[in-house]
């Protein structure tokens, strides 16, 4: 990465940046729709704010990221023939993650959005209506939502026991943001081996062997509005190493992004049992800063490596 200045900021310091993060401490039964709960929900699904209770009883609602599942005008699935049914499969392969597979015919090069536990990303079609994408777990009863702006989408589970092994953080943005997620590995600094991020993504066989953590891009940034997500793992459940991963958001002042207002998500997970969410709502400086990038520390918590 460039040597550009780094800016660190603090919630307390800065008034333009509006935070709200909510720790979502569910039950199982209560963080995990089962499948035939989702399969009883009427199709298409308005997602674009979604409503979680927790364990108190509280209501807690995620931020809006732009996308829903279209409706037809009486509110019911469009009828398709057997030949143009929506499939999805979900199976859970090595360190925690989930491959969809996705086999919409009557729908070839077109947009398709994933749901999963509050974390969605836009994708596009092959030729053939299929797509094939690995997607970081973020609850051991994994539930995905592929919807398509028709109307039409599909429905998969699966179980992934092995999430237990795995701390999770995901930040979530619609359009080209200038947003990045960084993890430094036990005190690596940028650049160095140890430094996580998309130009760095690390290996997800070492994730596997508990050596070290990595990162996925989830999304298409050719799409136009396009929904992206970066989501970094480590095995805290069974790493090779103890310390501290430190985590932050990090984000670049470009021409694009230059004194307007920005808006993200980050969601975190440790093992599968808990959900943070927080919402970054923030005006850039001016362009005169274009290639200096502000680094957000009280987006994500750093995660504890220790004895287990």
């Amino acid at each position: 990465m460039a040597n550009y200045k780094r800016y660190g900021i603090a919630a307390a310091t800065l008034a333009v940046i509006l935070l709200t993060g909510q720790l979502m401490q569910l039950s199982s039964a209560q963080k995990q729709a089962s499948l035939a709960d989702v399969k009883s929900m009427p199709l298409p699904v308005e997602l674009r704010d979604i409503t979680l209770t927790a364990a108190d009883g509280a209501t807690i609602k995620t931020a809006a990221l732009g996308s829903a599942l279209p409706a037809s005008p009486s509110g019911a699935l469009p009828e398709m023939s057997q030949d143009c049914k929506v499939k999805m499969q979900a199976v859970p392969k090595a360190a925690a993650l989930v491959e969809l597979v996705l086999a919409a015919p009557c729908a070839p090069s077109e947009r398709v959005v994933i749901h999963h536990n509050g974390m969605m990303f836009a994708e596009l079609t092959d030729p053939s209506g299929a797509l094939q994408v690995s997607v970081p777990a973020l609850a051991e009863n994994a539930v995905f939502i592929a919807s398509f702006a028709g109307g039409e989408g599909a429905v998969a589970s699966t179980s992934v026991e092995d999430i237990a092994l795995f701390d999770r953080a995901a930040v979530q943005m619609q359009g080209q943001l200038g947003i990045a997620l960084h993890a430094h590995e036990f005190g690596a600094g940028y650049d160095e081996a140890g430094h996580i991020w998309r130009e760095a993504p690390g290996e997800i066989a070492k994730g596997a062997k508990g050596i070290a953590g990595f990162l996925l891009q989830l999304g298409d940034p050719t799409l136009e509005s396009p929904l992206m997500a970066e989501v970094y793992s480590f095995p805290t459940g069974f790493a090779k190493q103890l310390g501290t991963v430190a985590l932050s958001v990090d984000i670049e002042i470009t021409s694009a992004n230059c004194g307007k207002d920005i808006e993200a998500q980050t969601l975190q997970t440790s093992r599968g049992q808990q959900i943070t969410v927080q919402t970054l709502d923030m005006s850039m400086p001016g362009c005169e800063a274009a290639g200096d990038f502000l680094m957000l520390k009280n987006l994500v918590n750093d995660m504890k490596v220790a004895f287990n």
